[in-house]
């Protein structure tokens, strides 16, 4: 079974889970995003030796039964943890915490977007962008914003699998292989 299919699998059983418990579905989504920030802080120690498996299952847990009651974390959040370790899944526990976010999003109408400028946005403008791009979906936006120099102007946004692209770089692009691909007049 591939990776993928194995997190959407583990991420819609959580879903169904929590969907019992009112809360409890955007609270694990913080809880896993701040879990796989604690994982890839300091160089990965962590998530390096929870996925390591050079380590036992039995290691691990130890491990974990010492962090997870310090970390204040939903039960569920902290049974799915265990559960993970137990089945020796940790290495997936990334893909399963990315495919539990977008079926938490999917389902309260909202959508991540990463937005690179050659310039950082002012506020007024990033919230021109935002209203936009809500608008072009339909869903409330969690919106991340990069600098990207290289653009030159302009911007790409990233929604899920679609890119909407309208830097100068691109534009530039596209100008010169037009003129590769148009024939050349001899006078």
């Amino acid at each position: 079974m591939g990776s993928e299919v194995l997190a959407l699998r583990y991420a819609q059983a959580m879903v169904e889970v929590a969907d019992e418990m009112p809360g409890a579905s955007e609270a694990m989504a913080r809880d896993l995003d701040a879990f796989m920030a604690l994982m890839d802080r300091d160089g990965r120690q962590l998530g390096a030796a929870l996925e390591s498996p050079v380590f036992t299952v039995e290691e691990r847990r130890a491990v974990l039964e010492q962090l997870l009651p310090k970390l204040g974390l939903h039960p569920l959040t902290a049974n799915l943890i265990r559960l993970v370790n137990d089945k020796r899944r940790f290495p997936q526990l990334h893909d399963i915490a990315d495919a539990f976010r977008d079926l938490t999003d999917e389902r309260a109408g909202r959508a991540r977007v990463t937005v690179q400028t050659a310039q950082a946005l002012s506020p007024e403008l990033e919230g021109e962008v935002r209203t936009a791009l809500e608008k072009a979906t339909g869903k409330t936006l969690i919106l991340t914003t990069e600098v990207r120099p290289e653009l030159i102007g302009g911007l790409v946004a990233k929604i899920g699998d679609k890119v909407y692209d309208s830097s100068l770089r691109t534009r530039l692009d596209q100008i010169k292989q037009a003129l590769l691909r148009a024939p050349i007049a001899v006078a």
